[in-house]
């Protein structure tokens, strides 16, 4: 799936694929149709300004588009999925207006503002379709890790710091354990706080970690696994200080 974490690994699965179909090797389709319908659908729910299953007609033509922009795109167009958006986009556009025509029906999001849908768009719009599929997956990453520790992701609005000065404390003892091996490992073999040597060693207050324990435990998966889209909601450290009060 979409990766932000890996977003030239990805490119390179993507372009890796292309190259091998285009040489023949039909198969490849197997190895990133999977990956790729999750965009698809979503640039047809963009596109459609209502959500796309996989049982829709418009998730058939973004199929065919697929093939479609598989056959016509050129490396040298720049990423594949900004051409595959374009070409799904272009495809709905297109049936939609043979559906006005045979129908005598406005469609409304083939105007907007008067101007014509099916002028090129910027490549923001593509590219935020795929900023929120790699938050989705990131938080789905997340939510299976957090599990392990019996917290739910929904848990963390209500356990997160309010105050600022409190919030940030909390932050250096997730940052503290994420960059100390020892303390990294206590913490994903028992699947707790070490706070024994969190307080022996590092002076922590254990009334702020265990207050805060599920938040602290949250942000140091992120800062483990380097989620780059969760991670923008947690402030950033400071390191002047390494005691943490």
């Amino acid at each position: 799936m979409y990766s932000a974490c890996n977003t030239v690994e990805y490119d390179n699965l993507i372009n890796q694929a292309w190259r091998d179909y285009q040489n023949g090797a039909n198969s490849a389709l197997d190895d990133i149709y999977v990956v790729l319908m999750p965009f698809c659908l979503r640039v047809s729910s963009k596109t459609c300004n209502r959500y796309i299953s996989e049982q829709d007609e418009e998730a058939g033509i973004a199929r065919m588009a697929f093939l479609e922009a598989l056959e016509k795109y050129d490396i040298e167009q720049g990423r594949f999925l900004l051409f595959l958006g374009n070409v799904i986009r272009n495809r709905i556009i297109d049936y939609k207006r043979k559906e006005k025509k045979r129908n005598l029906l406005t469609f409304s999001f083939l105007t907007r503002e008067g101007s014509d849908m099916a002028e090129a768009v910027d490549n923001s719009f593509f590219e935020g379709i795929m900023d929120d599929l790699a938050r989705k997956q990131e938080i789905e990453k997340l939510n299976k890790l957090l599990l392990e520790f019996n917290i739910g992701f929904k848990d963390l609005a209500g356990v997160s710091p309010r105050q600022a000065k409190t919030r940030v404390n909390a932050q250096k003892i997730a940052m503290l354990i994420a960059e100390n091996e020892e303390l990294k490992s206590y913490l994903m073999e028992k699947k707790m706080l070490p706070m024994k040597e969190l307080e022996a060693r590092w002076q922590v207050n254990r009334k702020i970690a265990d207050r805060y324990r599920k938040f602290i435990i949250a942000t140091t998966l992120i800062y483990l696994y380097e989620f780059p889209y969760l991670k923008s909601y947690v402030l950033p450290m400071t390191r002047g200080d390494e005691n943490v009060c």
